[in-house]
């Protein structure tokens, strides 16, 4: 009987040992951060536009880490542009910077009114823009690590 007690305080103890291993897991990864660089229009058909997205992503902790997804929201002039999630093949180094493109398709019926706003006046110089996303990290018990960035991407450099 004493035997039985002991084993389940044993084990009780392992379980919250285990979960407030995997509680700190999260707290152990600095964010990353991560900005949009550039805007390539790289294909135009009838009903989409395919674009490039070129990202600088810095890695302020002393492990690398290798990313397996990653999840984004892309505003221009806060309005919504781009959003989704693809899967990365990557890995920032430890206290170091990448770089990694996305593919976004936008379907020409949805972004008209985006386009015709933004454009409004000509073709400006610049446009702010707001990124917010996550990345899903390769580690075991690892949570995505969320990203926020804001800025202003030039237009004429860019392509887009």
């Amino acid at each position: 009987m004493r035997s039985s007690k002991q084993l389940r305080v044993s084990v009780g103890l392992l379980a919250v040992m285990f979960l407030s291993a995997c509680a700190t897991t999260e707290t152990m990864i600095a964010a990353p951060t991560v900005q949009l660089k550039t805007v390539e229009l790289s294909k135009v058909s009838f009903n989409q536009q395919t674009f490039l997205l070129g990202f600088d992503v810095s890695n302020p902790n002393s492990f690398p880490l290798p990313v397996k997804a990653v999840k984004y929201r892309l505003l221009f002039d806060d309005k919504s542009f781009a959003n989704g999630e693809t899967r990365g093949n990557f890995t920032v180094p430890a206290h170091g910077d990448d770089q990694f493109v996305l593919s976004v398709n936008v379907s020409f019926l949805d972004s008209a009114s985006q386009l015709t706003s933004l454009l409004r006046g000509g073709v400006p110089d610049h446009v702010e823009y707001e990124l917010q996303g996550s990345l899903a990290i390769d580690i075991p018990f690892v949570k995505p690590v969320a990203f926020s960035s804001a800025g202003v991407i030039p237009v004429k450099n860019s392509g887009f």
